[in-house]
């Protein structure tokens, strides 16, 4: 396989646009904690230029420094030419799995996602004995390994959240209804909210029962493929983009909801970019012009205010893929500060990469959690008793720099705070009464 002319000249005139300034490095989280040229945008592009030039092959130290990027979008965002160097890179991490090859451990996860129902019974499995390899952290957040892991931190104490022993779409029915519904939306889990996290999961879907929402939760949905093509298998990515749009383009829905960063950019801007055909283009960009974050869709559709009174102190982290990805940061604060006793400390760069960057912290967890240590300062000194954000991987990830400087500081979801100021019993509060038990 060889660059289609659309990625050549994508790529070109990217550069083209680069006028060598340097404002990068003052935004750019990973050139701040590592202090490299080479790990800079103008350093990494400058590097591109030279192996599209042919004066520099495919080597490991290249492929290396293309994965070193956290893809945060912090430079394309502060770029005075508008140089999008992340759309750059990820491009140019396609051509290297095309010359190289995709890594060993990546391709057996990515097939392994493929496959819906083998990937659900293999997180259930490991969810009943995840207990065997990991004990409850000392600090009471999570969990970490019980025996040195050498891989993705795992054996210098990171703090890892639990599995869900039952996944969130497990416990849903597929339909979720409402007395006298005023819209219909489709729920996009994504894989963090359906296996770590349900209880955001639970939250979203109270939140628009309470406003009279009614919700489908479609039980085929996949990876949103972001982990996927971001590392450059874009083959794989298509088939998972593709079975999704034909899950979601059957239902009569007005909306399509997500409740996570990375997954709502992917259906609003990504999907569309990765397709290569005129017909999968056109229905991607039909289902993304209807796609929002819950914080989002909830401002633009309105909803109720009789809220009760919530009385903690709060600060919110912006994930990038929602505020530079989507352009979705007001909606949140509004939402945080409607609720009566919350008192709102906007924290000093809120809008900084917390270092997650997906897959970025499991390959560099040493960069990622300086990088993180910085978040978790700026957290503290806001003196917030809960930190709110719309991102899983950055709950996960904050959560982890927390714990582990022993700072007694919850990470939730903006909807957490929003289905607690309702007050009100959920669908999960009503299942379990009914069933007896707990679902995670």
């Amino acid at each position: 396989m060889t660059m289609s002319q659309g990625t050549c000249d994508l790529m070109q005139r990217e550069l083209a646009k680069c006028i060598k300034c340097g404002t990068c490095r003052s935004v750019c989280p990973v050139f701040q904690e590592v202090d490299s040229e080479a790990l800079v945008a103008r350093g990494k592009l400058r590097l591109v230029e030279a192996v599209l030039e042919g004066k520099l092959d495919y080597t490991p130290g290249f492929a290396e420094r293309m994965s070193l990027c956290l893809l945060c979008k912090a430079c394309a965002s502060a770029c005075p030419s508008g140089v999008k160097a992340d759309k750059v890179f990820v491009k140019m991490r396609e051509m290297l799995v095309e010359k190289r090859g995709l890594h060993a451990v990546k391709r057996f996860v990515f097939t392994w996602l493929k496959y819906r129902r083998i990937f659900d019974w293999s997180l259930r499995f490991g969810a009943v004995f995840q207990n065997l390899f990991f004990k409850t952290a000392q600090q009471g957040t999570g969990k970490e390994a019980r025996i040195p892991i050498p891989v993705a931190g795992l054996n210098k104490r990171r703090i890892i959240p639990p599995l869900a022993v039952r996944p969130f779409r497990s416990q849903m029915p597929e339909v979720i209804k409402v007395l006298k519904p005023r819209m219909k939306v489709a729920f996009f889990t994504g894989c963090m909210m359906n296996y770590i996290y349900p209880d955001a999961a639970h939250s979203l879907v109270n939140v628009l029962r309470k406003n009279d929402i009614e919700v489908v939760v479609p039980q085929d949905q996949q990876c949103c493929a972001t982990p996927i093509f971001t590392s450059g298998d874009e083959q794989t990515a298509r088939q998972l983009i593709q079975h999704n749009i034909k899950v979601f383009k059957g239902l009569s829905v007005d909306a399509i909801v997500t409740g996570c960063a990375s997954c709502g950019l992917a259906w609003k801007k990504e999907f569309p970019e990765i397709l290569n055909t005129r017909a999968a283009i056109r229905e991607a960009r039909e289902l993304s012009g209807k796609t929002f974050d819950i914080s989002e869709f909830l401002i633009k559709n309105g909803y109720r205010q009789d809220f009760r009174e919530v009385n903690l102190q709060v600060t919110y982290h912006d994930p990038c893929h929602l505020k530079r990805g989507q352009d979705v940061f007001k909606e949140p604060r509004e939402l945080i500060k409607a609720i009566p006793g919350i008192v709102y400390k906007e924290m000093a760069g809120a809008d900084q990469c917390c270092g997650s960057g997906g897959s970025f912290n499991l390959a560099y967890y040493d960069i990622s959690r300086g990088i993180n240590n910085r978040k978790v300062d700026n957290i503290a000194k806001s003196q917030a008793q809960v930190v709110l954000t719309g991102c899983s991987a950055c709950r996960m990830h904050i959560a982890d720099g927390l714990g582990r400087q022993g700072k007694p500081i919850q990470v939730w979801h903006t909807i957490q705070l929003l289905d607690m100021a309702y007050g009100e019993k959920g669908l999960e509060d009503e299942r379990r009464e009914n069933d007896g038990g707990d679902d995670y």
